[in-house]
């Protein structure tokens, strides 16, 4: 079996795109520094989150305090105040508390460099599938602001988003998604933004409150080349055959991780706006397979191997995955 699987590792990285730089295009030029800038600029603001259901527009305000070493603590309040959703990071670990479920998140912070490799990635892939460009400058909060445009070629061609980066800090300032209706289905607005602000000690750390439940997200314990993910794993790593197209596998960023007490390749892919997770874990014999994939996730097995393809993917996006696993058994 590990001989007829060995092929798909190069079918899978050759869908890699030729390198596009921001060379000649002003918009990704500016979106390459606003990557770099993450987490090296210290500020506090309060915005507007709105998010279009049906006909109805529910709004909420966002609270941001942020401070180098990637330290930053986000709240969103409802009309009535009340909180409906907080992330503290004091730059090691990070805390999702969702209030009306009762639970919190808690996740080790992947390195800087690694997030800014994804984030430079994902700028190729943006570059390569999608029209970005320079609208021009505007104010938002009191600070000039660069509009840039991010559109799918189609068919049919359509905006799918918005965003205006300072000219100075290259903070993103406000931010609207867009659904295929052409309407805006989602926006961030910031209202008051401030540059030297003064935070409470303690502003980054969080403690659970008493009666939530804790969830410990287990941290990969190895990220790099597939081939090396596969050694660490103590299986044959087999990324997607096939692949949507546009999507591309992130280089150098298959991980290992344990999950429920079972190791697991995790491979991601980007088409530079969209992205889409594939975990792949060797089945002893006898041993239980995991349940049907539904929603947002697919599953396949291909003799001892199965795969769960998980992201907002379309039917015919995920049946060209699931069918390039399905040639291995031929």
């Amino acid at each position: 079996m590990a001989a007829v699987l060995a092929a798909p590792l190069t079918l899978s990285l050759a869908t890699s795109p030729t390198t596009v730089t921001a060379a000649g295009n002003k918009a990704l030029d500016v979106l390459r520094k606003a990557a770099l800038a993450q987490g090296e600029v210290t500020y506090s603001s309060v915005g507007t989150v709105a998010m279009r259901e049906g006909p109805r527009l529910r709004t909420s305000t966002q609270t941001v305090f942020r401070k180098t070493g990637g330290k930053e603590r986000i709240k969103i309040q409802a009309a009535d105040g009340q909180m409906v959703w907080l992330r503290v990071c004091d730059g090691r670990t990070s805390w999702e508390h969702h209030p009306g479920r009762r639970q919190v998140f808690v996740r080790a912070v992947p390195p800087a460099e690694r997030l800014r490799k994804r984030a430079l990635f994902d700028l190729q892939m943006l570059g390569a599938n999608y029209n970005v460009s320079l609208l021009g400058t505007e104010t938002v909060a009191g600070r000039k602001a660069h509009r840039i445009r991010i559109g799918a070629p189609g068919p049919p061609p359509h905006i799918v988003r918005e965003v205006w980066i300072d000219q100075a800090k290259y903070i993103e300032l406000k931010s609207q998604g867009y659904g295929f209706d052409g309407q805006v289905a989602h926006s961030v607005t910031l209202e008051r933004i401030n540059l030297a602000p003064s935070f409470a000690a303690g502003t980054f750390d969080f403690t659970p409150p008493a009666g939530v439940k804790t969830h410990d997200i287990p941290s990969s314990r190895f990220v790099g080349p597939a081939a090396a993910a596969a050694q660490q794993a103590g299986f044959a790593a087999i990324p997607p055959p096939q692949a949507p197209a546009a999507f591309a596998l992130y280089p150098d960023l298959v991980a290992v991780r344990n999950m429920h007490g079972v190791t697991v390749l995790w491979f991601q892919y980007t088409d530079g706006v969209r992205q889409f997770s594939v975990f792949e874990r060797k089945i002893a014999p006898g041993g239980k397979e995991p349940p049907p994939g539904r929603g947002w996730a697919r599953t396949v097995r291909v003799g001892d191997y199965h795969f769960t393809i998980v992201g907002q993917l379309s039917p015919q996006e995920f049946e060209t995955i699931t069918a390039g696993y399905r040639t291995l058994q031929r």
